[in-house]
C-alpha cells in the first residue's frame, strides 16, 4: 500500500528489538503495529525512524495522518498510549488534537496579574493620564503578592485581604486609593474580555474621601524646616519639600523638574504643558531660598532631572508621599501629606491679603467661576510674572521670619499693592 508516508509493508507485533532491526530502503516505508490500530513505524531513506499514526474521526470521511515524533525520542509504550487516546477520541467523534490546541491557545491568552498591569498601563494609562507613573506604581505595590497568578483567577476575597492589610496599618486612605485604582483596571479588563468578572465588585469603601483641610501652623512650619536642616531626611527629599513650601507648586511638578526648565539668566522656572495638570505652561520666579536650592542643584546637575533616585530616574510625588508615609512615626510634627504643604502656602498667602486670583496663579490653580475659567483658558494671555515675583518675594520674607522664630503664631503680615489690577 503506497501513501504519503511511504509504502506500507504490512503489520507485525512491534517490539523495541524489531524496531531496532529495521533498515532503510531507497524509498520510505511504513511497518504497522498489530497491537495498536493505526500506529506504524516510518523508516526514511536516511535511516530516521518516526512514529506515524493514521486515523479517521467519526463522521468525517477524511483519514488524518499525524507524526508522534522520532522513535529515538518517544518510546514504543508512549507512542501506543498516545495513539490509543487519539483514536479512542476519534471513534466518539472528538478531535483531540483540536481540543488540545484550543486549550493551549486559551492558556496563552490568560494573563498574569503582572502582565495585565503592563497591558493596562500601555493601552489605557500611558500617554493619556498625567498620573500614569503613579498609577502603575500603586498597582504594583497593591498587587505585588499575587503578580504571578492569572488575572481571571483572582477573586474578591483575594483583593479584600490585600486591601485590609493596608488599612490595618492605619492608612485607610491609601487602601481606598488602591481599591479604586485596582477596580479601574479590572473594569477595563472586563470590557476587553480579558477577565469574565470584576474582582473588585462589591468591595466596601475604606475611606469616604472627605476633603483634607490640614494646614500647618507657624510653629509646625518652623519645626519642619529645622528638621530638614538637621538631616532628618535625605537632602534630595528635603529640597523637594522645601521648594513646595517656598513656591506652592505641586510635589510632582517639583520632583520632576529638569535643568532645561530653568532660565538661569532671569531665574525663572517654566513648567512645560506636558507636565502641567491643566496642560498649560506656567512660569514661576525663583526667589530667595528657592533660587538658592535650585542653584545648588544645578551646580551638581547640568542637564536632565534635578531630583533623581538611585537609578538616575526622576523622582515622583508617589516616591515622596511613600517616603513620608513609611516614616510617619519619625516626623517632627503631626502626620501630613505633600499636598498639605501646598494648601499651607495658599492659606498663608490668602492671610497676607493677596487676591485669590493671584494666589491661584502662583500655585498653578484655576480660580473663579466657570465663565472666569473659560476666559482665562481661551483668551487671557498673561503669566503675571511681575506680580508673582512680588508675591513670592513677600512670601520668602515671611517664611524666613517663621523659620527664625520671629513671627508669633497667628501674626499676619499683609502685602500691600497686590490688589491693583
Amino acid at each position: 500500500m503506497a501513501c504519503g508516508s511511504g509504502l506500507t509493508r504490512g503489520a507485525i507485533f512491534l517490539t523495541q528489538r524489531s524496531i531496532d532491526a529495521l533498515r532503510p530502503a531507497e524509498t520510505a516505508y511504513r511497518l504497522s503495529d498489530q497491537r495498536c490500530t493505526g500506529l506504524a513505524v516510518r523508516v526514511a531513506p536516511s535511516g530516521i525512524k518516526t512514529w506515524d499514526l493514521a486515523y479517521r474521526i467519526r463522521g468525517s470521511r477524511k483519514t488524518r495522518r499525524l507524526s508522534l515524533g522520532r522513535v529515538s525520542d518517544v518510546s514504543l509504550e508512549k507512542a501506543r498510549d498516545r495513539a490509543n487516546k487519539l483514536t479512542s477520541a476519534a471513534r466518539t467523534g472528538r478531535d483531540l488534537i483540536a481540543e488540545e490546541e484550543e486549550r493551549r491557545a486559551a492558556a496563552a491568552s490568560r494573563l498574569t496579574v503582572g502582565q495585565l498591569i503592563a497591558l493596562y498601563v500601555k493601552r489605557r494609562v500611558a500617554g493619556r493620564l498625567r498620573t500614569a507613573k503613579e498609577i502603575e506604581s500603586r498597582l504594583k505595590r497593591a498587587l505585588s503578592p499575587i503578580m504571578e497568578r492569572h488575572a481571571e483567577d483572582i477573586r474578591r476575597r483575594d483583593l479584600r485581604e490585600l486591601f485590609d492589610q493596608c488599612a490595618d496599618q492605619g492608612i485607610e486612605r491609601e487602601a481606598e486609593r488602591r481599591r479604586q485604582t485596582v477596580g479601574a483596571m479590572f473594569r477595563w479588563a472586563l470590557s476587553q474580555d480579558i477577565v469574565e468578572t470584576d474582582a473588585t465588585a462589591g468591595l466596601k469603601s475604606y475611606d469616604p474621601g472627605t476633603p483634607r483641610d490640614r494646614v500647618l501652623t507657624v510653629e509646625e512650619i518652623e519645626r519642619l524646616w529645622k528638621w530638614f536642616d538637621s538631616n532628618g531626611i535625605p537632602p534630595v527629599v528635603a529640597d523637594i519639600l522645601r521648594l513646595e513650601l517656598l513656591t506652592g507648586a505641586r510635589c510632582g511638578e517639583i520632583s520632576g523638574l529638569s535643568a532645561e526648565e530653568i532660565n538661569q539668566n532671569q531665574w525663572i522656572w517654566t513648567l512645560p504643558a506636558t507636565r502641567s495638570k491643566n496642560k498649560r505652561p506656567r512660569v514661576t520666579p525663583l526667589i530667595g531660598a528657592a533660587r538658592q536650592i535650585i542653584e545648588a542643584r544645578l551646580s551638581i546637575v547640568q542637564q536632565g532631572p534635578l531630583f533623581s533616585g538611585e537609578t538616575g530616574a526622576a523622582l515622583s510625588s508617589s516616591h515622596i508621599g511613600h517616603y513620608l508615609l513609611t516614616r510617619r512615626d519619625k516626623l517632627p510634627i503631626e502626620k501630613f501629606t505633600t499636598h498639605d504643604l501646598r494648601r499651607t502656602v495658599a492659606t498663608q498667602l490668602t492671610e497676607m491679603a493677596i487676591p485669590l486670583e493671584l494666589v491661584a496663579a502662583v500655585v498653578g490653580h484655576e480660580a473663579g467661576g466657570r465663565d472666569t475659567r473659560t476666559l482665562v483658558r481661551h483668551y487671557v494671555r498673561t503669566d503675571l510674572l511681575d506680580r508673582k515675583r512680588v508675591v513670592l518675594e513677600a512670601w520668602d520674607r515671611r517664611l524666613s521670619e517663621i523659620i527664625e522664630g520671629k513671627l508669633p503664631s497667628g501674626n499676619v503680615t499683609h502685602l500691600t499693592g497686590t490688589r491693583a489690577a
